[in-house]
């Protein structure tokens, strides 16, 4: 298989594929007079493509200390006590509403959107994943 064809498969260009296949596969899954990677190639760099999904599927966590709550009760103000420290905004779980005070450090999970960082307490995240769990047991 020619590395444009499987650039196009991945959405990237030929040249970054050369890069990967640089990276992980050896002299003998590549063709230098056709130019082709052999099967074993394709799958090897199909493998670095599947760990690097799961790569961005974990969730990211940073360390924050509230500040002060914002009109909204559900909705705390905190700073990032990662670099860069910066003000933001934190989504609180209702149940966790009497528990968070000023200067309280816990962990919030970064969720980007839209190239834009929202941030919520560490326990949605662990709730949810709970929850979906549960229903793959069921199905």
């Amino acid at each position: 298989m020619k590395q444009k064809e499987l650039a196009k498969k991945y959405g990237i260009t030929p040249m970054q594929i050369g890069k990967i296949r640089k990276k992980v596969c050896n002299d003998e899954d590549y063709c230098t007079k056709t130019k082709e990677l052999s099967n074993f190639g394709v799958s090897k760099i199909e493998n670095y493509f599947k760990e690097k999904d799961d790569a961005i599927i974990q969730p990211q966590f940073v360390r924050v200390q509230a500040l002060s709550p914002t009109p909204n009760p559900l909705f705390w103000f905190c700073k990032l006590l990662e670099k860069p420290v910066r003000k933001v905004r934190v989504s609180i779980p209702h149940t966790h509403k009497e528990a968070i005070r000023p200067q309280l450090i816990f962990k919030a999970q970064v969720i980007n959107k839209n190239d834009e960082n929202f941030y919520r307490h560490e326990i949605i995240y662990r709730r949810e994943f709970q929850r979906e769990q549960r229903l793959k047991e069921i199905r």
